[in-house]
C-alpha cells in the first residue's frame, strides 16, 4: 500500500475529484489529509527547490519564519470549519482519504472538541503546528492532545518551530512513550539524532520535496531505520511534490521491503489500516 502521509485540502487538493485523480495517476492508494490554509482552490506551488543547493541544511527552520509571519498577517477561516471540510471530503472518498484533526492547543474547548469530533468523525490522528498556533510543548494544551492520543491510540503529527522547541519536545516525547509522534518535514533531525537511543516513538515525514534533500532522507534512515520514515508530499505547497518524493524513495539505496515501509507500510501499521 502506498500512502501520502501529509497533504492539505486546498489548492490542487481542494476538490475531492482532483485528489483522487492525482492519487490514481501516481498509483497511490490513500492520502492523509489535513485542513488547508483556506477552503479554496488556488496555486500554492511557489516553494523554491532549495534542497538541491543546501542538501545538508535543515531548511525548515528558515521557512518557519515566513510561515509565522504569514500566520500573523493573513486571515484564515475558522480552524473547525476547515476540519469539517476535510471530514466532508473523507465522507465522499472514505476508501482513499484519511482524516487527521488539526488541533489548536490554545483553544478553550480543546479537550471536549477532541472527544466530540473523534466520536463523530473517527479521525485517525491529530496535527499540531507551532508556527500557526503558537504553543509550548510543555503547555497544558499539548498535554491534553498527548493524553488524548495515548488513550485513543492514534498518532500526533507535529510541525516544530525552532531548535529550542525541538529540545523541549524531546523531553516531552520521552514522557509519552506510548504515543507515536510524526515529526513533520524532518524538522530538527540532527538534534533528534543526538537522542535517538531514548526516542523509539518518533517517525519522520519527508515532505515537501523542494526543501528536503535525498541526503537528509538517507541520514534519517541510517540513524532511525526505514521503519521510522514516512512518505509525504505537503501538497499543494510545492510543484509535483508527491511525484517527486515517490521518485526520491524509489531511488533510495535500500531494500525493496524498506522502500515499501516508507511508501506506506509504516503508516499502515501505526494507523492500523
Amino acid at each position: 500500500m502506498i500512502i501520502d502521509g501529509h497533504a492539505h485540502s486546498c489548492g490542487e487538493f481542494f476538490e475531492g475529484q482532483e485528489i483522487i485523480a492525482k492519487l490514481d495517476e501516481l498509483k497511490v492508494d490513500k492520502v492523509v489529509l489535513f485542513p488547508g490554509v483556506k477552503n479554496e482552490p488556488g496555486q500554492y506551488n511557489y516553494i523554491p527547490g532549495l534542497a538541491k543547493i543546501f542538501s545538508n541544511k535543515d531548511m525548515l527552520f528558515s521557512a518557519n519564519k515566513l510561515i509565522k509571519f504569514l500566520a500573523k498577517v493573513q486571515q484564515y477561516e475558522d480552524l473547525m470549519v476547515r476540519n469539517e471540510y476535510v471530514y466532508f471530503l473523507y465522507l465522499k472518498y472514505s476508501d482513499r482519504i484519511i482524516q487527521f484533526f488539526w488541533a489548536d492547543p490554545n483553544a478553550n474547548n480543546l479537550e471536549a472538541d477532541l472527544h466530540e469530533k473523534h466520536h463523530s468523525w473517527g479521525f485517525k490522528g491529530v496535527k499540531l503546528h507551532q508556527c500557526t498556533h503558537s504553543f509550548e510543548c510543555d503547555s497544558n494544551g499539548f498535554n491534553i492532545v498527548a493524553n488524548f492520543a495515548r488513550d485513543k491510540k492514534i498518532p500526533v503529527l507535529i510541525h516544530l518551530r525552532s531548535p529550542g522547541d525541538v529540545a523541549k519536545f524531546i523531553n516531552i516525547a520521552v514522557k509519552y512513550p506510548a504515543v507515536n509522534f510524526i515529526i513533520a518535514h524532518l524538522i530538527g533531525l540532527e538534534l533528534f539524532i543526538k537522542h535517538q537511543a531514548i526516542l523509539d516513538n518518533l517517525y519522520f515525514d519527508i515532505s515537501p520535496a523542494p526543501l528536503i534533500s535525498s541526503k537528509r532522507i538517507c541520514l534519517a534512515i541510517d540513524k532511525f531505520g526505514a521503519d521510522k520514515i514516512i512518505l509525504g508530499s505537503d501538497t499543494p505547497f510545492g510543484k509535483d511534490n508527491l511525484s517527486k518524493n515517490l521518485q526520491k524513495v524509489n531511488e533510495l539505496n535500500v531494500s525493496g521491503y524498506e522502500r515499501e515501509l516508507i511508501k506506506g507500510g509504516n503508516l499502515q501499521r501505526i494507523l492500523k489500516l
